[in-house]
């Protein structure tokens, strides 16, 4: 009996005796790193993960948008440009002018671009549409270029000029206190070579002779592009007579306000007036 209980304690002793060797000893929580969650594990990071505690109660909230990539589709607005000084293009060399007396009709740029200055020759830009719808107008009867422009004059009695001289890459980079006090030098060139019709290649330049010649400037309302009332004031008037004005948008390639369709249909009816003309007068071409 007695050594039946002996037995039975010494296997209580030794059975305690495995659980306190393999018995779970608490460790300190700063000497091993916290296991990961599933939950955590599974979920994907995100910059806030970086972030400590107080970091994020300071920064403003972080949705996954926010870190988006931006779309491929939208493009930035370019900021246009700022007033440049003459110096900034000084190296570039002015255009000369493609005229003479008595044409049937002068057009008139702003100014001549990088490009055009580089080459030499007027409307050189291969986005400017000039050349393209001076022949699909009919007022040339064939396809030109801008090393054509010499020889305008001679061949179809037109010519080209510029409201400024001075080259810049950018119509912002032209002050309108500049394009206004230019008007007046415009002007004196074609009172003294007396064309038939004036065509200005771009809404602001005509802004700036109305505000030349009447001392205001020109209401949105009282705009219209095509063929201009003058009365009010004669703009390069000799002896009475003015020649006519005609208006189109800009044919720069940055200006795209207008459809290709609707600048088509104004030069239409300028190349009408110009074909006529030539025909009256049977100016050979």
């Amino acid at each position: 009996m007695a050594q039946n209980e002996q037995i039975k304690d010494e296997s209580a002793i030794s059975f305690n005796g495995l659980l306190d060797r393999f018995a779970c000893i608490e460790e300190d929580s700063t000497s091993k790193p916290p296991t990961a969650s599933p939950t955590k594990s599974s979920r994907p990071r995100t910059p806030s993960d970086s972030l400590s505690s107080s970091e994020k109660s300071t920064s403003p909230s972080l949705s996954p948008q926010y870190f988006s990539a931006p779309s491929k589709g939208i493009k930035k607005r370019k900021s246009p440009r700022r007033y440049a000084p003459p110096a900034l293009y000084a190296h570039l060399a002015p255009v000369p002018d493609c005229l003479a007396p008595n044409l049937i009709c002068i057009f008139v740029g702003l100014n001549p671009g990088v490009m055009t200055s580089q080459k030499q020759h007027m409307f050189a830009n291969p986005t400017n549409l000039f050349w393209p719808l001076l022949f699909e107008s009919g007022c040339v009867a064939r396809k030109l270029t801008c090393v054509d422009d010499r020889r305008l004059p001679v061949d179809w009695s037109l010519g080209i000029t510029n409201l400024i001289s001075r080259t810049t890459a950018e119509q912002s980079e032209l002050s309108k206190d500049e394009m206004v006090r230019s008007a007046s030098e415009l002007e004196s060139k074609l009172r003294r070579l007396r064309p038939n019709a004036v065509c200005i290649v771009g809404k602001g330049i005509w802004e700036a002779i109305y505000r030349f010649k009447a001392g205001k400037s020109l209401k949105q309302d009282q705009f219209k592009f095509g063929w201009q009332d003058i009365n009010e004031f004669q703009f390069a008037a000799q002896s009475g007579d003015s020649p006519r004005v005609f208006v189109v948008p800009s044919t720069s390639g940055r200006v795209a306000a207008y459809s290709r369709s609707m600048k088509g249909e104004l030069w239409k009816d300028l190349g009408q007036y110009i074909k006529t003309i030539r025909d009256t007068h049977q100016i050979s071409i």
